[in-house]
């Protein structure tokens, strides 16, 4: 599988950031390179919520080219990601947050980088070395480190956070990886195509959260997904490979 980077296009996750929202997408057009940025794609949990009006007033704003919004059909927060990549534009996606938790200047690194590795998977990763968190409790440091582990080591892989959404991903591994159904899209995401041998690399980022809203990534809600991606990661690193014939 070989390709070459042409351009990104980012998906915003949103639903009830304003300010936030409204900083993420200034940073990214005033950080990523206009040539890399093929768009950015605002994704709103629904047409009632504070994001989805934040950004229809950033679009008739006019001063952001090609930005789209999106309302997601699904109304989980997880399952909602599978219909993102079809819309993608260009050789390369990234799915973030709007929350400022994922450093909106770290899109114009893994864009770089992306440039120097295009068939590789590259993430903004909080657990390697180099990168600033701020604010990130001791329980879920703990719990994220500790699932994050078992999947490197479950792959052996040298991998810090082989478990985040904070990533670009080229279209074509997208394109050519056979996923499971739309809940479990999520969990493979990154998983799939490291059970098939994809290059995974690490870069550092800033991690600060969130100040503004609730966040929808509850501690139910991430023992939970945590679990699943657990229980996914055994079920690629086992399963049954077809044979050649």
């Amino acid at each position: 599988m070989k390709s070459a980077f042409e351009s990104v296009t980012v998906f915003i996750l949103s639903s009830n950031e304003n300010e936030l929202l409204r900083e993420t997408v200034s940073k990214i057009y005033e950080s990523v390179n206009p040539k890399d940025l093929d768009k950015t794609v605002i994704v709103a949990k629904n047409n009632r919520c504070t994001a989805y009006h934040t950004a229809v007033s950033l679009l008739e704003s006019g001063k952001y080219k090609n930005l789209e919004i999106y309302i997601q059909k699904s109304p989980d927060a997880a399952t909602c990601l599978a219909e993102l990549p079809p819309m993608a534009g260009g050789s390369h996606f990234i799915i973030m947050s709007a929350d400022m938790e994922n450093d909106p200047n770290t899109v114009a690194k893994l864009a770089e980088m992306s440039k120097r590795n295009p068939d590789a998977i590259i993430c903004a990763a909080k657990w390697v070395k180099g990168s600033v968190i701020e604010d990130y409790g001791f329980f879920r440091k703990i719990c994220s480190k500790a699932v994050n582990d078992f999947a490197a080591i479950l792959f052996g892989m040298n991998a810090k956070e082989p478990f985040s959404l904070f990533q670009i991903y080229p279209v074509c591994i997208y394109e050519n990886t056979v996923y499971g159904k739309d809940s479990d899209f999520f969990y493979e995401y990154t998983l799939k195509p490291l059970s098939e041998g994809v290059e995974y690399i690490e870069i550092p980022t800033v991690f600060k959260k969130r100040n503004e809203g609730k966040s929808h990534f509850g501690t139910i809600f991430m023992t939970r997904v945590a679990l699943k991606f657990c229980f996914t990661a055994v079920r690629l690193r086992f399963r049954k490979k077809p044979t050649n014939k």
